[in-house]
């Protein structure tokens, strides 16, 4: 089990993209991720998301990143 920790993000963001990536890959659905999403940048919150894998946890970070946000994986 590990927890992904989105801890902000980069001016370019890619707001519509990082929605569909938590909806596909984190398994969240579409309402959850845009919440998720609103969040992080509307809200500057810190927000988390715990993933049953490991390795899909490492994917869904590095694509996020990819996507300008900011983040940090807890193993549990």
């Amino acid at each position: 089990m590990a927890k992904i920790i989105f801890e902000g993000w980069d001016v370019g963001m890619r707001k519509i993209p990082f929605t569909k990536l938590l909806n596909k890959k984190a398994g969240l659905t579409l309402q959850e991720a845009k919440i998720l999403k609103d969040r992080l940048v509307d809200n500057n919150e810190v927000v988390e998301i715990e993933i049953a894998d490991e390795n899909l946890a490492k994917e869904v970070l590095g694509d996020a990143q990819k996507l300008k946000v900011k983040g940090r994986i807890d193993i549990l």
